[in-house]
């Protein structure tokens, strides 16, 4: 196989996967909190340690995907549960396993026990640990977390941060842990609006962009494989004996 149909077939590939990841975007763009990942291009060149780099192919792929933290704008909603981070931060949920997760998607609302939960059922931890029970909805919560019931203060939603965010591994669509044994502090000054939720940090207009780029070279590659095994065939009769 001609080299340079390597390379057109990585071209391929690559293309392939960054529709997936323009797709995902797209998917998620009405989740709150969601935080996109991006990926970029980088090419290999075939070759290069051995000091033949002039003869070497050109071979491109994905990097790792990197998680964009950037905030999205803050809408609202007027739940009285639903919450959104003004700045940095994090909310604590305890997954089924016991472990913790991290997310900025603040969605809330009352199990039939009245533990304040997320969309998927698990709990939201309390500034001091431990799930958050509400006596109703109905409630107040202020900037730093704080919940009160009238005049009574209920409990508090922990926001805690990461000194370095890179070391969050996404582990659900809007859910995120740290690498190894990493633990985030209480945020010193958390500023958390209620009945506001904050939206993804996707921008539509720029994904579809993405996305007809992406497809035109994807289309180009195609081309360009097809002219590599028509030259194959080409080359193919030329060698037969007549």
């Amino acid at each position: 196989m001609s080299s340079g149909k390597y390379g057109a077939i990585s071209g391929a590939v690559s293309r392939m996967q960054m529709l997936e990841n323009i797709s995902e975007h797209l998917a998620a763009a009405k989740t709150p909190g969601y935080k996109k990942g991006m990926v970029t291009f980088e090419a290999r060149l075939g070759e290069a340690k051995s000091g033949l780099a002039t003869k070497g192919v050109n071979y491109s792929r994905l990097t790792e995907q990197e998680i964009d933290f950037t905030p999205g704008h803050i809408e609202f909603s007027g739940d009285p549960l639903d919450l959104a981070i003004n700045g940095d931060g994090f909310f604590q949920i305890q997954r089924s396993d016991g472990s913790f997760g991290y997310a900025r998607k603040g969605d809330f609302q009352l199990n039939g026990n009245g533990t304040l939960v997320d969309t998927n059922g698990l709990a939201v931890m309390g500034s001091g640990g431990g799930e958050i029970v509400l006596p109703h909805s109905d409630v107040d919560i202020g900037a730093d977390g704080s919940i009160w019931a009238g005049q009574e203060k209920v409990g508090q939603v922990g926001l805690f941060q990461f000194a370095d965010t890179s070391v969050l591994q996404r582990i659900g669509g809007e859910m995120f842990r740290p690498s190894g044994d990493i633990q985030p502090e209480q945020h010193p000054d958390p500023q958390i609006v209620q009945k506001n939720l904050e939206a993804s940090n996707i921008d539509m207009m720029k994904e579809m962009v993405r996305m007809t780029s992406n497809l035109r070279a994807f289309e180009s590659t195609q081309k360009a494989l097809k002219i590599y095994s028509d030259m194959g065939s080409k080359a193919a009769e030329i060698g037969l004996v007549q």
